[in-house]
């Protein structure tokens, strides 16, 4: 449709010129044509401004994101689903043996790795008369070490005390903060899971906040319990060569003449997983920019090249009175940007809206600062004056007799 519409204005405007005119070459084009064309100039800029701001911000979020200290190690962890009964009794049966392997530092299965799932439960609370809600982890005793948690209060799960595994539980700060309490404070309490439970757990140890949640959530409160739901296994290696850490694994499960293949994915790729829709959206906006400026200066260059023309003779008499090269350059080129100054005007507080409903979408998000504006500003009168410069210091550069000969 914009094709068929492009297209028919100048059939309907040509069509309309007398045929003695056009063949006499005494042409002339009212204001109304002058003035559809800036405002089609200022229509595309618009857009493409518009297009690169919002590339610049989304681009500028995601880096956040993507660079945030998330709490936890996510570095050379082998993510492992579990699906099948091959993959839990491997792990479960074989965990001393990994743990021999020189390449591998810590092993742990659990209900949810991070950026994954994670279970809302109903708690009983000591001290608080109405039940309360929390998500859940049900992990090994080597969980705190394999995601390098830290403890803030009280100690973490340990075999020396034979109870952890029925009577002890960890919680996060938010989850102690949410109940009223210090980390210190909380230590000692109980809590007692309403679906999983039979008797109280005493919180023994409050581990500090991590994102296990995607960056668009806040951390929520989070209760960890050695409770058999055993979903994904961790296993973080030691620097080195990955690649050798991983096959070593990958053939002592073969050992064991699973029915399954051994699946797995590292940790620190779960970003790209949980922000698949807007990297790609920003791929989509860079692309759509690109060609929405490149649109813009064909319709920058055209007007460029049709004003030129209409102004040969003005060009040919400023030349004979003394006028510069630089000065009709200066004169030629101050014409066009001013639908880019209009252009960014228009587009800027347009962008900041959009862009700022869609940083709502983010718990953590970044502050839409003025440099993506100037940047993005320079930018395009950059490109619109290589653009025009062509025709305009051609235009100058024009004997002024052959100008002045035109008609």
């Amino acid at each position: 449709m914009v094709g068929f519409l492009a297209g028919s204005y100048p059939a309907f405007v040509l069509a309309a010129f007398s045929p003695i005119q056009a063949l006499k070459g005494k042409l002339r084009l009212g204001k109304g044509g002058t003035s559809l064309r800036q405002v089609l100039v200022v229509v595309q800029f618009s857009i493409s401004i518009l297009l690169m701001l919002g590339t610049a911000i989304g681009t500028q979020q995601m880096s956040y994101l993507k660079n945030k200290q998330l709490g936890y190690n996510n570095e050379q962890t082998l993510v492992i689903p579990i699906d099948n009964e091959d993959i839990y009794n491997f792990i479960l049966k074989h965990k001393p043996e990994l743990l021999s392997q020189s390449q591998v530092e810590a092993v742990s299965m659990m209900s949810g790795e991070p950026g994954g799932f994670f279970d809302g439960h109903m708690f009983d609370v000591e001290a608080h008369p109405n039940r309360w809600k929390a998500r859940t982890e049900f992990a090994d005793f080597d969980f705190v070490k394999t995601l390098g948690l830290k403890i803030i209060a009280g100690r973490d799960f340990s075999p020396l005390f034979p109870t952890d595994t029925a009577r002890a539980i960890l919680i996060n700060r938010t989850a102690a903060a949410r109940l009223g309490w210090t980390p210190d404070q909380a230590v000692g309490k109980w809590l007692k899971n309403t679906m999983r439970d039979s008797t109280n757990r005493t919180i023994i140890g409050v581990v500090e906040d991590y994102n296990f949640l995607s960056l668009k959530e806040a951390i929520e409160p989070l209760v960890i319990a050695p409770n058999d739901d055993r979903r994904a296994a961790l296993i973080r290696l030691k620097p080195g060569n990955l690649t050798a850490s991983v096959e070593t694994i990958q053939q002592l499960y073969a050992k064991t003449r699973p029915a399954y293949p051994f699946e797995f994915h590292f940790l620190d790729q779960q970003f790209d997983q949980m922000y698949q829709t807007d990297l790609r959206q920003q791929t989509i906006l860079s692309i759509f920019a690109g060609l929405a400026i490149f649109i813009a200066c064909l319709g920058l260059f055209g007007l460029a090249s049709f004003s030129a023309q209409q102004r040969t003779k003005e060009i040919g008499v400023r030349k004979v009175l003394g006028a510069s090269v630089g000065s009709i350059v200066q004169l030629l080129s101050r014409d066009f940007l001013k639908p880019v100054g209009i252009a960014l005007l228009i587009a800027s507080p347009i962008a900041w809206y959009a862009m700022s409903q869609w940083l709502q979408n983010f718990a953590y998000r970044i502050d839409i600062g003025w440099w993506p504006f100037a940047l993005t500003g320079l930018l395009a009168v950059s490109i619109a004056l290589l653009t025009v410069s062509f025709q305009s210091i051609k235009a100058a550069l024009t004997n002024p007799i052959k100008s002045l000969r035109s008609e």
